[in-house]
């Protein structure tokens, strides 16, 4: 007999709550779950100023990428495409924007709506890391608002 399990399929909003056996059919997709080891990577904007972030993972309409910035950005950045979110997984970083200046710590986000211009500073002691997430949606910040 093989062993049950329960399940929760999500789709649209909806979730059904089913049981089914273990062995049962998956989906056949052309790629699976696995695990990226950012840790180690080593971005450009770790050794370069002006260095962007390295994309780690892309799709329609948003982009995954590592930050291990180092030092001062020698410029502002308006990205007019994106709804930005910074991620602080390891050490802190100052983040400067038109809606005013943010120390980002580790376990905190940053939203920076597309359009608003921002620069971000860190020391060259830093362990600062960061996720940062570019969203052709436009997000909205539903976790405060409960």
């Amino acid at each position: 007999m093989s062993e049950i399990i329960k399940e929760k399929l999500t789709s649209k909003g909806i979730n059904v709550l089913f049981s089914r056996e273990k062995e049962a059919e998956s989906l056949s997709l052309d790629y699976k779950s696995e695990v990226i080891k950012f840790g180690k990577l080593s971005p450009p904007n770790q050794e370069k100023p002006d260095g962007p972030p390295m994309k780690m993972l892309t799709g329609d309409g948003i982009s995954i990428e590592l930050s291990k910035r180092r030092t001062v950005m020698p410029f502002w950045h308006r990205n007019m495409d994106f709804d930005e979110v910074i991620i602080c997984v390891k050490g802190k970083a100052t983040w400067k924007t038109e809606h005013g200046t943010y120390e980002l710590n580790e376990g905190e986000l940053l939203l920076i709506p597309r359009g608003v211009s921002h620069t971000a500073a860190a020391t060259a002691d830093s362990e600062y890391m960061a996720i940062e997430i570019k969203s052709k949606s436009q997000l909205t910040n539903v976790a405060e608002k409960k």
